[in-house]
Parts: structure tokens; sequence; C-alpha cells
């Protein structure tokens, strides 16, 4: 598979991703759990994409396995999980001594949901994409239907154990084909209309005002629940549409900025640093109960917007400084 050269539109996308995550973490944790508020949850689902876009990406690019890139990507995870799981501890007395040992087993122990999933696919990646490669386009379309049964019909709808909420291997090599779809698409049909930015655009704007119509929906029966868990979970098939279409408008676009591409590099830290199974009650739990107490509305909102991109400019910056060290500790025993 030839490298695709990634434009900064896509890079700007990965921290947009990240500040997302943080904005979406804040809301379903603290500011209005269990979608107690309306307005809120509808802006949530439009912040749970993250993830989805996220290994769309993944999947447009390709996986290329290799044991370096898997060494340098378990020691990132490794140094946040174990550094921020010994400051909770031994700093803010947060957590227990099986909490602060499952710090150091940060894939195996499950402590990021999201990098436990990562990594299977990492390591699952390049059969998938040689398999994928083999396939005519009506083989791809068969595959793609079956995984979209198994999802979506039997995972979503039907609850079935293969993939529940979707934060499994099962719904990410789906997303996986789909991004490797796009891509497909994109280099034998480049001016297909489905993949189009004004097609794309249309589609957010008629989920957006799905989504404001759920607002509307009356108390009787849950119906506003019901219809936000439709959705909102990672195999909710109104949710994949919506995190195809964000994706393909920043995809159809294409700019360079080294500073972008520089910056997008350390995107990961803002979800290793900020959603810590122990820290995350310093960095941002106790901080928005306190603020919830005093503020709300629009400026709550503005509020949890700029904190997100204060943390996330932050996170990077820190991340940066440990590349820095890594790389120097790598080139001294290289030599």
């Amino acid at each position: 598979m030839t490298a695709t050269k990634r434009n900064s539109s896509v890079e700007l996308l990965r921290i947009l991703l990240m500040v997302f995550i943080v904005i979406h973490h804040i809301i379903s944790s603290v500011v209005a759990p269990n979608f107690s508020n309306r307005i809120y949850a509808c802006v949530d689902v439009f912040l749970h994409t993250a993830v989805i876009v996220f290994i769309l990406i993944t999947g447009y690019f390709g996986l290329r396995f290799s044991r370096r890139k898997a060494l340098l990507l378990f020691f990132q995870v490794l140094f946040y999980s174990a550094l921020l799981g010994c400051i909770a501890y031994f700093c803010f007395d947060i957590g227990t001594r099986i909490e602060l040992v499952k710090s150091f087993l940060p894939v195996s122990s499950n402590a990021y949901w999201f990098i436990t999933v990562y990594f299977q696919l990492f390591f699952l990646a390049p059969f998938i994409t040689k398999m994928f490669e083999q396939l005519t386009d009506r083989q791809y379309l068969q595959l793609l239907i079956v995984l979209f049964v198994l999802v979506c019909w039997f995972g979503f709808l039907w609850k079935d154990s293969v993939t529940v909420d979707g934060k499994n291997i099962v719904n990410f090599i789906f997303i996986y084909l789909l991004g490797n779809g796009i891509k497909r698409v994109e280099r034998n049909k480049p001016s297909y209309f489905l993949f189009s930015r004004k097609w794309s655009l249309l589609i957010i704007s008629f989920l957006t005002l799905c989504l404001v119509g759920f607002y509307f929906l009356p108390d009787r029966h849950n119906l506003f629940i019901h219809a936000i868990v439709f959705s909102y979970k990672y195999n909710s098939p109104f949710l994949i549409l919506l995190s195809i279409a964000l994706f393909n408008v920043f995809r159809t676009f294409s700019f360079n900025s080294r500073f972008i591409n520089y910056m997008a590099t350390s995107s990961l830290s803002i979800y290793l640093i900020h959603e810590h199974p122990l820290m995350r009650e310093i960095i941002y739990v106790r901080p928005f109960n306190r603020l919830i107490q005093v503020e709300s509305g629009f400026s709550l909102f503005l509020i949890i917007m700029g904190y997100a991109l204060v943390l996330s400019f932050c996170c990077m910056g820190v991340d940066r400084i440990r590349h820095f060290v890594f790389e120097k500790i790598d080139n001294h025993f290289d030599r």
C-alpha cells in the first residue's frame, strides 16, 4: 500500500477531535450526566463522533505495523499512566494500591478503554488491510454489509454480545473498513458524489436538524431519551453516518501548516492526560463540580470550551517536551 500524504486539514481535525473528547467527558461526567439536560445531550451526540472519526482517519491512511511504532505508542501510554497514577496516589491520596498497580499496566488493565481496543486494532490492521486489498469491489461491499449487520443490527438494535455499545474490536474493524473504503472510492472514483463536500455538509445539516427535533420531543414514554440513545452509541447508524460526513468535509479541504502537523503528533496526549482513571478527578471532575454551583447556561458552556482548548494546548505542550526527552534517550541508546 503506497504512503498517502496527509494534509493539515486532517491533522487539524485530529486535534479538534481530542478537544471534542474533553468537552464530552466534562458534559457527560459532571455537567449533565445521563442526558439530564436536553441541550447538552444534543450537543454531546455531535461531540461523540470523535472516536469514530479518529478510526475513520486511521482506516483511510492505513495502519502499518512495526515493533518500533508499537513500542513508542506503548511507552507513551505507560509514561502518562504510571506518572499520573503516582501523582494521584501519593500527592492527592486518590485511588487504591490495586488501581496504582493498574496504572503500570494501562493496556491490559483497560485503564483507557480506547487505547486497549486501539492496540488490538494496531496488531490486526496489517492483516486486515492486506485482506482488503485482495477483495474485488463486489466482495468489499459484501463484507461491509456483513459487518454492518453484525454491528448495527445484532449489536446496536438487538444488543447482541458481539458489540453492545461499539466499544470493542468488532466495531473498530467495521469503522476501519469504512475509512479504508473511502480511500478506495477516492482512488477509483474520485468524483463520486456521495463523498463530496457538498453532500457531506447536507448530511450534517440534516442530522443536526434531527437533533434539534429530538430536543422538542415530549417527555412521555421517555421519547427524548430513546432518541438520544439511538443517535449516541458508537455502533449507532446515526452517529456513524454523521462521523463519515464530518470526516469527508475535512478530507476534501487541503492546506499545509507545519505547526499544525507538528502539534497533531501530540494530540493523543490530550486523551491520555485528562482521562486518566485517577487524575481525571483533579483535572476536571472536582473543578466543574464546584463551577456548576455558580455558573449555568451559555456562559458555562463557553467556560467548558475555553477550558478544553487551554487544557488541550497544555497537554500537547507537555507531550512535545516528553517527545524531546524520549528522543534524546533513544539517540543515546542508538549510539
